[in-house]
């Protein structure tokens, strides 16, 4: 897959599907959209796009309203190359697309693009506040000789798929539920940084990784969890929170990994996080809290 990270005439390809929209998750719906895209390129042996921002568009528009992110620019780089996409343009949103008229980004499609093919989410919305919408896209193709396919919202479990949703369950720690609405687990990264030594010394040694900002963070508490350190995942425990038995101020997460002995320490790991056991507790003290992490390790066994 060819990355382009800022606005860039691809035009010269033939027959480009693009997929439109902020894909914050990648979720089951905007797999229907992507997946749309890619299907369209091959029967026409063209090329599949995906355009997109990096940041929130609310970002700009307004940042008190801005959400967290589900999922990491790396990470969304990845699960969208592993969709078959030929072309993923990620660029900036700014005061410059924020100003465009919905005419205007159309113009824009047609000049940097030349689609053959648009595909966009039923709620879909572009230019200027918003006042674009997949008619007026399908209007436009009829003049500029694009059709626009506009795949149904998803339904899992009677519940719409939408990005809205997803951060509001791994937020309440419904990380099993968001999971089902993504298609895969949730997953936070970042580089172990040293810690207090506490989990060496109740022999439960941790990578401790400091809370991503920007991105929506599970509710505090004990999760299942795999970890990926190199290429290879290991099953393991996270604790999100500020570890109260100790007086804990800062949130941070915790990453006890089973049957691994190697130093993390400015590595980068991935956290897939599978399910909430129990939420954060300040215990009487350590031996108490030893207690647990035991029974917690019993009980995670059901999700690996």
């Amino acid at each position: 897959m060819e990355l382009f990270t800022e606005l860039a005439d691809i035009s010269l390809h033939q027959n480009i599907a693009i997929a439109l929209g902020t894909f914050d998750g990648i979720h089951a719906g905007h797999q229907q959209i992507i997946g749309q895209a890619v299907q369209l390129a091959r029967q026409s042996s063209g090329t599949s796009v995906v355009f997109t921002f990096r940041n929130h568009p609310l970002s700009i528009i307004d940042p008190e309203r801005c959400p967290p992110f589900i999922m990491a620019e790396e990470e969304k780089v990845e699960v969208i190359a592993g969709m078959g996409v030929d072309i993923l343009m990620s660029i900036p949103f700014d005061v410059k697309f924020l100003q465009l008229m919905p005419d205007e980004f159309i113009q824009l499609l047609i000049h940097y693009f030349r689609p053959a093919h648009v595909v966009v989410g039923p709620n879909y919305t572009f230019g200027y506040q918003g006042k674009g919408n997949p008619e007026i896209l399908r209007k436009a193709g009829a003049s500029y000789h694009f059709d626009v396919q506009v795949p149904e919202a998803v339904l899992v479990d009677d519940s719409l798929v939408s990005s809205t949703l997803i951060r509001q369950l791994i937020a309440s720690g419904d990380v099993q539920q968001a999971a089902k609405l993504l298609g895969r687990p949730f997953v936070m990264a970042g580089i172990v940084m040293s810690g207090d030594q506490r989990g060496r010394q109740l022999g439960y040694p941790t990578a401790n990784i400091p809370v991503p900002p920007g991105m929506v963070i599970p509710a505090d508490g004990v999760y299942a969890v795999q970890v990926m350190t190199g290429n290879t995942w290991f099953n393991g425990l996270a604790n999100v929170g500020v570890n109260p038995t100790f007086n804990g101020q800062s949130r941070r997460i915790e990453v006890f990994i089973l049957n691994f002995n190697d130093d993390l320490y400015n590595k980068k790991v991935r956290v897939s996080f599978l399910a909430r056991l129990r939420g954060e507790v300040k215990f009487a003290g350590a031996e108490a809290l030893k207690e647990q992490i035991a029974r917690d390790i019993t009980e995670a066994q059901v999700f690996f």
